[in-house]
């Protein structure tokens, strides 16, 4: 059975219908869309593999919403396939501009699209593939640094040049060497491969986690505002204080840096979220001396 997920975008109705049938009768999960605009909703809050978009559409054309498509998405991370009625050159040489992968055309044989649609999704999973092999953290599963500081400079230019929104989170487990001091680092794997786990769990499709090295990590939150970022910490928070790895309860400090504030450059912002996770890190610090003096005096 086929797993790929295809986006299909045209305002007419029967190319929305006939298309959704050929790809879904040879396994593909497919999702309609009629216009650009409701289109760039649904890519905004899920993840698909191919986008099959129409030219010529009201309101918002199809040039313009590859464009779109493209402030969020490289080329070789989501192929989009041009349906349309003719091959002009001026028409190709502007989709390609736009960011297309290949055009198709609409009176073209089933075979045909159905063969572009697979070379396409199967060259994307290939360089997917290559790409996870070499900016995947082997302990955790998660991205690596490199590929955490390329992923944040490449969102960091797009809000700038776009006025794209996104936030960071940047947390440092509590205890980790502790642990590795009192269990052995067994026990700190275990820990850092178990929050990594429960924060994947209740991430969205969309938001990227990265182990920034040791026991750091940075969450990237594409299209969320500065209290959405905090609501997410948050539910990482409790996440994380269901794991006990043999009597401690896993715990972490955040920090978070919102593209709206402003900063110069990419490192200002990381830098802003580090200082204030530092700053909760010892204030977290000082709750738990007080917490043990009070209990001390109490016996």
């Amino acid at each position: 059975m086929v797993e790929e997920k295809i986006l299909v975008v045209d305002d007419n109705k029967d190319v929305l219908e006939k298309t959704r049938h050929l790809l879904a009768e040879v396994g593909y999960d497919v999702t309609c869309c009629s216009s650009g605009e409701e289109a760039l909703t649904f890519l905004s809050d899920n993840v698909v593999d191919l986008v099959l978009l129409d030219i010529n559409m009201p309101k918002m054309n199809g040039f313009d919403v590859c464009l779109r498509i493209r402030q969020r998405h490289p080329l070789d991370d989501l192929p989009i396939i041009f349906l349309t009625s003719r091959e002009d050159s001026d028409s190709v040489t502007k989709g390609f501009q736009a960011g297309a992968s290949d055009f198709v055309i609409k009176s073209a044989v089933p075979e045909i699209l159905l063969a572009r649609v697979n070379v396409h999704i199967r060259l994307a999973r290939s360089l997917r593939n290559l790409r996870d092999i070499s900016l995947t953290d082997d302990m955790t599963g998660c991205f690596n640094r490199r590929h955490g500081v390329y992923s944040l400079r490449e969102w960091f230019s797009r809000s700038k040049r776009y006025g794209t929104q996104f936030a960071i989170i940047y947390f440092d487990l509590n205890g980790l060497k502790s642990i590795n001091d009192d269990y052995g680092h067994q026990a700190g794997d275990l820990l850092l491969r178990s929050v990594s786990g429960a924060i994947k769990e209740i991430l969205r499709e969309t938001d990227q986690l990265f182990r920034m090295g040791g026991d750091e990590f940075m969450v990237i939150c594409p299209e969320t505002d500065k209290r959405g970022a905090f609501i997410c910490a948050e539910r990482m928070q409790k996440a994380a204080s269901e794991i006990t790895i043999v009597d401690k309860r896993a715990s972490f400090a955040f920090g978070i840096a919102h593209s709206s504030e402003d900063y110069k450059e990419m490192d200002d912002m990381l830098h802003s979220a580090d200082i204030s996770m530092y700053k909760m890190k010892d204030e977290m610090r000082e709750k738990s001396k007080k917490e043990q003096s009070e209990k001390a005096d109490e016996t």
